[in-house]
């Protein structure tokens, strides 16, 4: 099922955001699903982030939750820190050492593992991100 909603994912990304999806199996038996190249809207301090977020294990059953944007420092135009954003939370079971991310405590108001999908998940990411706040 990841497979088939990553290919959605991928394509989607691609076609609306000219953005690159990749995934990558932790350790900790989750997906690290990664947008290269993710264009931001005006009011952010980058112009393009990579957005990573984790499929956790038991996934779609298990809610992704959270997500991380790279380079750390992601800030508001005005040097601002974003609504409920830090610099110190690591993904978890990243398998890339002192990697630097800003993370993003943001959160699913609902779930249903039959018609939600990784998609589903990165649209709530990409309408946290624009506007910028």
């Amino acid at each position: 099922m990841i497979e088939q909603q990553f290919e959605v994912l991928s394509n989607e990304c691609l076609r609306k955001h000219h953005a690159q999806a990749s995934r990558l199996a932790l350790p900790n038996g989750s997906q690290l699903i990664s947008i290269a190249d993710f264009p931001l809207a005006l009011g952010w301090n980058q112009q393009k982030v990579t957005v990573h977020f984790v499929a956790p294990p038991g996934y779609p059953a298990a809610k992704p939750d959270c997500f991380w944007v790279e380079p750390a420092g992601l800030r508001l135009a005005d040097g601002g820190t974003p609504q409920n954003s830090n610099d110190a939370n690591p993904i978890p079971g990243d398998t890339q050492p002192g990697r630097r991310t800003t993370w993003f405590s943001w959160h699913l108001q609902g779930w249903d593992p039959n018609q939600d999908s990784l998609l589903t998940f990165f649209e709530v990411i990409r309408q946290r991100l624009s506007p910028a706040r």
